[in-house]
């Protein structure tokens, strides 16, 4: 019975191995994704070059362009959201208006209708 369950547990080693790794970075509260961002970063850090060109004045302007041109586009974006805000803004104050007007004139025709009917029961003689 216990050569079985040792050629068991020698059958799945890997398994056992891979279940107490997995356990311990449980314990200590890691995740395999970050472990493996942490290793990615030390690798790269550890194989790399950086290139640089000397500064000169075409350089720097083309620094500023870029600068300038993200500054541009940020505004940009910032008039867009205005610019809607205000369209939607326009929309809903169109249709207050409209329903105000509706209002208005509803309003005349039931002050008309009065007068009418006021005239019409003075002229048939039921007020005197």
């Amino acid at each position: 019975m216990i050569h079985k369950t040792i050629k068991h547990i020698h059958r799945f080693r890997i398994y056992f191995l891979a279940f107490i790794v997995m356990a311990f970075f449980y314990q200590l509260g890691l995740n395999p994704v970050d472990l493996s961002k942490f290793i990615g970063a030390k690798v790269g850090s550890a194989i790399g070059m950086t290139i640089s060109v000397p500064e000169n004045p075409i350089n720097k302007l083309a620094l500023e362009l870029k600068q300038k041109e993200a500054g541009l586009n940020e505004r940009e974006q910032d008039l867009n959201e205005r610019e809607k805000a205000l369209a939607k803004a326009s929309a809903l104050n169109d249709n207050l208006y409209i329903f105000m007007g509706g209002g208005i004139i509803v309003l005349f025709i039931l002050v008309l209708m009065n007068f009418y009917l006021d005239y019409k029961r003075r002229k048939s003689g039921a007020i005197k």
